[in-house]
């Protein structure tokens, strides 16, 4: 009994062990993002030139060497004069660096975010569209099983000249058709998880096992809208712009140098003041072109989210109206498992003849292939949805 337990648990280890969480699987792709790497690297970039741009630049030494003669002799006098040069930060001009700086590591931070959430987006719908390719291998293998005992059953049919040989080629290349069908999708199927894999980073990944192809619940477009990530994202960016603006503005007079030293020859203690006088309008030029663009951000901004509203609720009303196909298939497959089950039962009591038998398992195999295509459309326009809001929308488990 031990021994059956040791065999069961390493087969199942063998279909599950591979396969991990939904959660999991996101922490797997981010870590392997190289958007992302780059992104987190650019916030941690600009906190340091924030720091950077808020510290005093280096001190300096300034001499001034002079050579004087003295009157009625060729001797020379030298004097030197030597001070230590400060340019230090002005109190009126850090503060407004210090939140130029924030906003711009706060506004890389929610861009991070939104390619996190596009990222999990298109890897959710790369796996669900697998796990319809799987399901799809399993509809075409019957198909070709079933292509395949129709042309045996039509070969002896013919070979006992109850057929045209017409009607058995017809029977050749509808097999031929459906195994190329085959194995068309098995190389697609491949080619999706070995996509996946790489998105992963991982050879050995099978699967997730808590996610399952799902409607989403009603849900409020007008509250997604009013939280979008894109439009903290432009506001951010506004805010950005006036704030740099404000640095401009006030660093007119951030320049100004303080020395002290003293003159060598003279034994004279010497200060010195370097005051900027910001007579010209090239700052104003400067400041205005960045309120500019933050005037255009803020109009951009109202135009994205009218833009993501519309594209939202159309998105939305065709998410309703595929649920309602899908149904309908659903009913559609049921409709056709029943007339097989019927025609099962005929066949096996010999009223049913075998094409009969045949042609409607076929119908309902295509019943079949027709609903997991509806899915497939129902995922990509959710993903669609998801984009245009910039997140993730909890679904319900539809197993």
């Amino acid at each position: 009994m031990a021994k059956l337990f040791v065999i069961i648990t390493s087969i199942l280890c063998i279909v599950y062990c591979n396969e991990i969480s939904y959660e999991d699987f996101l922490d797997k792709v981010y870590d392997n993002s190289k958007e992302i790497i780059f992104q987190n690297a650019m916030t941690k970039s600009l906190q340091n030139e924030g720091y950077a741009a808020n510290s005093w630049e280096s001190p300096y030494i300034e001499i001034s060497p002079s050579f004087n003669r003295v009157a009625g002799t060729n001797k020379f006098e030298t004097q030197a004069q030597i001070l230590l040069m400060l340019t230090p930060q002005m109190p009126w001009v850090s503060g407004v660096i210090k939140d130029s700086y924030t906003t711009k590591v706060n506004k890389n931070i929610k861009i991070t975010e939104l390619q996190k959430n596009i990222i999990a987006i298109s890897a959710k719908r790369n796996y669900l569209t697998y796990t319809i390719y799987k399901e799809q291998e399993q509809i075409y293998k019957d198909k070709e099983a079933l292509a395949k005992d129709a042309l045996e059953i039509a070969q002896k049919r013919f070979n006992a000249n109850r057929i045209s040989k017409a009607e058995l080629l017809r029977f050749k290349n509808d097999y031929s058709n459906t195994l190329s069908l085959l194995k068309s999708h098995q190389i697609l199927l491949k080619d999706t998880l070995d996509k996946l894999k790489i998105l992963v980073g991982d050879d050995n990944f099978s699967g997730i096992n808590n996610l399952f192809f799902s409607y989403i619940d009603d849900i409020n477009i007008d509250f997604y809208v009013s939280n979008s990530i894109y439009n903290e994202i432009l506001k951010l960016d506004a805010l950005d712009y006036e704030q740099s603006a404000k640095v401009i503005s006030r660093s007119r007079m951030n320049s100004m140098q303080i020395g002290a030293g003293y003159t060598i020859g003279q034994n004279s203690i010497d200060l010195k003041f370097v005051i900027p006088l910001p007579f010209t309008s090239q700052a104003n030029y400067q400041q205005q072109a960045l309120l500019e663009l933050q005037s255009a951000s803020i109009r951009q901004n109202q135009i994205t989210s009218m833009q993501i509203k519309q594209n939202a609720n159309s998105y939305k009303e065709q998410l309703i109206q595929q649920k309602e196909v899908i149904e309908l298939q659903t009913q559609n497959e049921q409709n056709a498992k029943n007339l097989f089950d019927i025609m099962q039962k005929g066949f096996d009591a010999g009223v049913i003849s075998v094409f009969e038998y045949l042609d409607t398992k076929n119908n309902y195999l295509n019943s079949r292939i027709n609903l997991t295509q509806e899915k497939l459309n129902y995922i990509n326009t959710l993903s669609l949805l998801e984009e245009s809001l910039g997140i993730e929308i909890k679904t319900k488990e539809t197993k």
